[in-house]
């Protein structure tokens, strides 16, 4: 039997489709629609138009004629990743009030609660009363089928919902209350971007650093390696090309940190004192805001270098020390002390700094690369390898060189090997060549500088005679996941690949050293730390913990954890906010109507055949008239967001 079923949703393919009942609703997505635009992930389906059944997960594997009773409107709706479930629910209740003429005091205050979680102005009371009231008994029909909605989506993503209430942050964007911009929401930071760019247009160059360190005091760092979630948002990108904020980013700091002394106000003393383990972009940036604030604090490193994965994990040619140490000796002249090759566990326990310290901050990152299969001397893991690289200068690697793994860090390990002069360099992933989770900046910087990538595979066996790594036999994975999204890989056991390889180097993700750790520490089942999501909390008092350690990320991720921790120490230790230094003014000049006309000025890199045989930088900065000219792209979507929007 089949039926005519109209498709919606983020979607490569809507319309109206003649489907057999029997096809599971997986099928129909890959089928019929093409799957989800941009190769974005499945976040809820919705069956049987605005008041049909909500599903998601290994829901999607059923039959459509298993929701032959929810089929109210022959339809099927499928939201990607991009959905807010909060401004789903809002909009659920305009169309019972508009749409359905259900307007009555029960759905007005469903509106209510949304609205007020929507602009930021819930709270968890709001949350909890919205629960009360959607299970009361409805008054109609389509009352029940909208609590039953409500039910779903209020359980299912819950974190969503507190994360429009504690953080007053909506993540996708959708909720104009909580954002000014789509690159500042996406940034996790939450950096002004508009408003320091349009300072570079008005030749504010140094006003434009000030304006970046409120948010971030590792400006230039991510200048050169921040992923770039702003730009992935930037609403140019929806017209055109995106504005190339992380090159401006680094022009404003590369000029600002050339030019003479450049200096930074603080607070008096407080007389209160802050340990922080770790070095990495969470500690920096906690020693920051704190120091700024007015509290004495200590970094205890293990390493020799400051930086923490920064300057161990990222290559030279990506992030020279040089650059680190610019903003770390601006931290440092905030009276920070930092006590390198200092072990906490071995040289000084943890128990001792809690007695001596006020409070302690935990970011030790993590740095223990993940390992499987035979030991061999020349398999490794990519931490490992770029550690003895960066910081201990080793130059030497096998000639046939094989790298396990899709993210950036295999990018790093697979353009290190190059480098180091491997003859032949492979990135092994799981993952398709598109899909891989490596930036595409990396994937394509790999690719032209002759790495070579086996897509779609992972290991089946590592071979390894009388102690030596002889090579490795690959399997082809038919999918990754399982549907609740979590880690399962499915293989095809006969279609093989065999290499000849003498270096193996593993890049499948990292995990902290908890060793140093306290036993009344808590840690979760996956071996990290124990934390509030929103205060950083540990479970010990007085104990705080941000960074990789609490969940890996990205380097901005860090620092954005970084600074609210030191929020809730600076709480917690009787304070009144972090000082952040003067308001900057930030000019209001319009547009200049010719924005349009403007070309992007991408970010300039040295030729593959030259800069593959050294670790000098790969990238360089924008000129002064390029900046200017990139700047003046930026469409400033902040002055656009500062009044809410009131439908009649």
């Amino acid at each position: 039997m089949n039926k005519i079923i109209n498709i919606l949703g983020d979607v490569n393919k809507k319309g109206k489709f003649q489907i057999p009942t029997h096809k599971i609703i997986k099928d129909i997505l890959k089928e019929y629609s093409g799957g989800m635009k941009n190769s974005r992930k499945v976040k809820l389906v919705q069956v049987g138009g605005p008041l049909g059944v909500c599903i998601k997960g290994k829901e999607l594997n059923k039959k459509l004629s298993d929701y032959e009773e929810y089929m109210t409107g022959n339809m099927i709706t499928f939201f990607s990743d991009l959905l807010c479930p909060v401004d789903y629910l809002r909009f659920l209740t305009r169309f019972m009030i508009r749409e359905l003429r259900i307007d009555n005091e029960h759905i007005r205050k469903l509106n209510e609660l949304l609205e007020n979680i929507a602009q930021g102005k819930g709270t968890k009371f709001d949350f909890e009363e919205l629960i009360n009231e959607v299970n009361k008994e409805g008054k109609t029909n389509a009352e029940d089928l909208l609590h039953k909605i409500f039910i779903y989506i209020t359980s299912e993503f819950k974190s969503e919902f507190m994360e429009h209430i504690i953080d007053r942050k909506c993540k996708n964007g959708i909720c104009r209350g909580l954002m000014v911009a789509q690159c500042m929401n996406a940034c996790p930071a939450e950096v002004y971007i508009p408003g320091y760019i349009e300072l570079m247009k008005d030749d504010k160059v140094e006003e434009a650093y000030n304006l970046m360190r409120k948010n971030n005091p590792l400006s230039f760092v991510c200048g050169k390696v921040c992923a770039r979630p702003c730009e992935d948002r930037c609403r140019r990108g929806e017209i055109e090309s995106t504005v190339g904020v992380r090159a401006l980013k680094t022009y404003a700091c590369d000029m600002t940190l050339k030019i003479g002394e450049y200096k930074e106000d603080k607070l008096d003393s407080k007389g209160k004192k802050v340990a922080i383990i770790g070095s990495g972009p969470a500690g920096l940036t906690a020693a920051y805001y704190l120091a700024k604030t007015g509290y004495e604090v200590v970094i205890y490193e293990a390493a020799k270098v400051v930086g923490g994965m920064l300057a161990m994990g990222i290559p030279e040619y990506r992030l020279p020390q040089e650059i680190i140490d610019k903003e770390i000796k601006l931290i440092k002249g905030l009276g920070v002390k930092i006590k390198t090759n200092t072990r906490v566990g071995v040289d000084i326990t943890l128990k001792r700094l809690r007695v001596i310290f006020d409070s302690v901050l935990l970011a030790t990152g993590c740095h223990i690369g993940n390992k499987f299969g035979p030991e061999a001397p020349e398999i490794e893991t990519a931490v490992d390898l770029l550690r003895e690289v960066k910081v201990q200068g080793r130059r030497e690697i096998g000639e046939n060189v094989l790298v396990i793994g899709g993210g950036d860090v295999a990018m790093d390990a697979a353009r290190t090997s190059i480098r180091l002069g491997a003859k032949k360099v492979m990135v092994a992933s799981l993952e398709t060549f598109d899909t891989m989770p490596a930036s595409d900046e990396e994937k394509y910087g790999s690719v032209e500088e002759g790495v070579q990538f086996i897509s779609g595979y992972g290991t089946k066996d590592i071979h390894v005679e009388n102690g030596k790594l002889r090579g490795i036999t690959l399997k082809r994975c038919l999918s990754i996941f399982d549907d609740e999204g979590r880690f399962s890989p499915v293989y095809d056991e006969d279609d093989v690949k065999t290499f000849e390889i003498d270096s193996l180097i593993l890049a499948i993700g990292q995990r902290p050293d908890n060793s140093y750790l306290d036993e009344d520490i808590e840690l979760n089942e996956r071996g990290y730390i124990k934390v509030n999501p929103y205060t950083f909390e540990t479970n010990v008092e007085g104990v705080f913990a941000a960074g990789d350690m609490y969940t890996p990320g990205i380097a901005i991720k860090a620092i954005a954890e970084g600074k609210k921790a030191a929020v809730s120490i600076d709480k917690y230790l009787g304070g009144k906010g972090l000082y952040l230094g003067e308001e900057i003014e930030i000019p209001e000049k319009p547009l200049n109507c010719t924005i349009w006309d403007i070309e992007k000025t991408n970010e300039k890199h040295i030729n593959p055949l030259e800069r593959k045989g050294n670790f000098n930088v790969v990238s360089r900065v924008y000129t002064e008239d390029e900046a200017k000219q990139e700047a003046s792209r930026c469409m400033r979507c902040d002055r656009n967001s500062r009044k809410l929007l009131y439908l009649k």
